[in-house]
């Protein structure tokens, strides 16, 4: 078994030893790089379509919002008008192939407004295939450019559907509707929780997280199922983790995190 990698000028291109796509992973965006599609080895894609309502929920991504700017909503209207912050943009400063056996990536990335960069990150991204399954290491490093950075929940505050000490920025994605409209949480948890391995199996398809020991990071769950949409127990309509708040970082301070998460046939 092998994988494939391939730079273009926007993307990363991974592929199979018989060519099948395993992801695309967009490094040019404006605000934010991101993974869509992210294939099982059998060749369901996991992600979902970004809704015209939230049109930055782009894919696999990573995005905070921090006290100097917003870097997970993309425009004003998506803030409230009672808290609007700075527009944060993450712009690829580089982008370089792994060597040797290791496939995958290493990403330096530029977290900034239009007059000042706020947070510079190192993002390192591989990937092994094993039987049934595609397993990415996702790990960030990142490091306060600015004075006095704090990490806070969104600018929404401490919606009702999360738990009061989290919001809902962090790594995630939405899950393909085709696949996960049936699907469940195993092991069944519940918005807040802070679970050290978790997965979302829907059609044929599962996508698990595991995050590092100690890291912390809590669950947001929403479901299909639900006609309320942001109730514990389901599938994952949309599904993050996210990093608790509220954090400061000092200038030249950093903060690492790390995941994997394995897409698979089941």
């Amino acid at each position: 078994m092998s994988i494939n990698v391939k730079k273009t000028d926007q993307t990363v291109e991974f592929s199979n030893a018989g060519g099948k796509p395993c992801a695309t992973y967009h490094y040019t965006d404006m605000y934010k790089s991101f993974f869509r599609g992210l294939y099982t080895p059998s060749g369901k894609d996991v992600v979902a379509t970004p809704p015209k309502d939230h049109p930055h929920h782009k894919g696999l991504q990573f995005g905070l919002c921090t006290s100097p700017a917003n870097f997970w909503e993309e425009d004003k209207k998506s803030e409230p008008p009672d808290n609007q912050l700075t527009i944060g943009m993450q712009q690829t400063t580089s982008l370089d192939l792994l060597a040797g056996n290791l496939i995958g990536f290493t990403q330096e990335i530029d977290w900034r407004t239009d007059t000042m960069s706020v947070l510079k990150e190192t993002r390192t991204i591989s990937v092994e295939e094993q039987p049934a399954a595609y397993v990415w290491t996702w790990t960030t490093g990142l490091t306060a450019v600015a004075t006095d950075v704090q990490i806070v929940r969104s600018v929404w505050g401490a919606p009702g559907y999360c738990s009061p000490d989290f919001g809902y920025c962090g790594l995630g994605l939405r899950l393909a509707e085709d696949v996960f409209q049936d699907g469940e949480v195993v092991p069944p948890q519940h918005c807040g929780s802070k679970p050290s391995n978790i997965s979302f199996r829907g059609n044929g398809a599962a996508v698990t997280f595991v995050q590092k020991p100690g890291q912390g990071d809590a669950l947001f769950v929403s479901t299909y199922q639900n006609a309320y949409p942001y109730g514990p127990g389901g599938p994952g309509f949309a599904f993050l983790t996210f990093v608790p708040t509220p954090r400061d970082l000092g200038k030249g301070e950093s903060i690492e995190f790390s995941y994997i998460v394995t897409v698979s046939d089941i």
